[in-house]
């Protein structure tokens, strides 16, 4: 493996831990899909994506209807990259809203890791009220199931779009419990 990265775990966890955004695809009851961009933290062991999003919003309609969904994350400035600066990453996994009794624990952590300065944080977040009851926005989970890699090495080699699968075990790491 060239650049920075030891393995393909090493990278996984870079993208995981820079991203900070991802594409996530869903469908609805009749099959049309759908795509939305959607702020992150992770989470691992297991390995998970929490954000927030408005409760009436398309995606979250039809997460409330199908959990099964997939997504992308990018990144364009990896020092190193055989691809001028590019790494990115597909997956797939089971989304759900977070529950009423979970809110304030996945309220504090997504606050915590996604805004770690105390400043910025107060600035930027909005009250649990606005997560439950008659609150208009939602915590979501996405647990992943599979994860690919956009495989460098066979784009810098031959110049074919292809992706390395990397077993979801290998990015597995001691966490606080939410």
């Amino acid at each position: 493996m060239s650049g920075i990265f030891h393995d393909n775990a090493s990278r996984s966890e870079y993208l995981l831990d820079n991203a900070r955004f991802f594409n996530l695809a869903t469908s609805s009851a009749v099959g049309e899909p759908w795509i939305a961009t959607l702020n992150y933290v992770v989470k691992r062991s297991p390995l998970r994506l929490f954000w927030y999003s408005m409760a009436q919003s398309l995606h979250s309609q039809n997460i409330r209807r199908e959990a099964a969904a997939s997504g992308a994350i990018y990144l364009t400035a990896i020092p190193d990259s055989p691809l001028p600066g590019l790494d990115g990453a597909q997956f797939t996994g089971t989304a759900r809203e977070i529950e009423r009794n979970e809110c304030a624990d996945v309220h504090d952590y997504y606050y915590l890791h996604n805004f770690p300065d105390s400043r910025i944080r107060a600035q930027w977040m909005l009250p649990l009220s606005e997560f439950a009851g008659a609150g208009k926005r939602r915590f979501y989970e996405l647990r992943l199931e599979q994860w690919w890699l956009l495989d460098l090495e066979g784009w810098r080699q031959n110049k074919e779009d292809c992706r390395i699968p990397v077993p979801l075990a290998s990015l597995y790491v001691p966490s606080r419990p939410l």
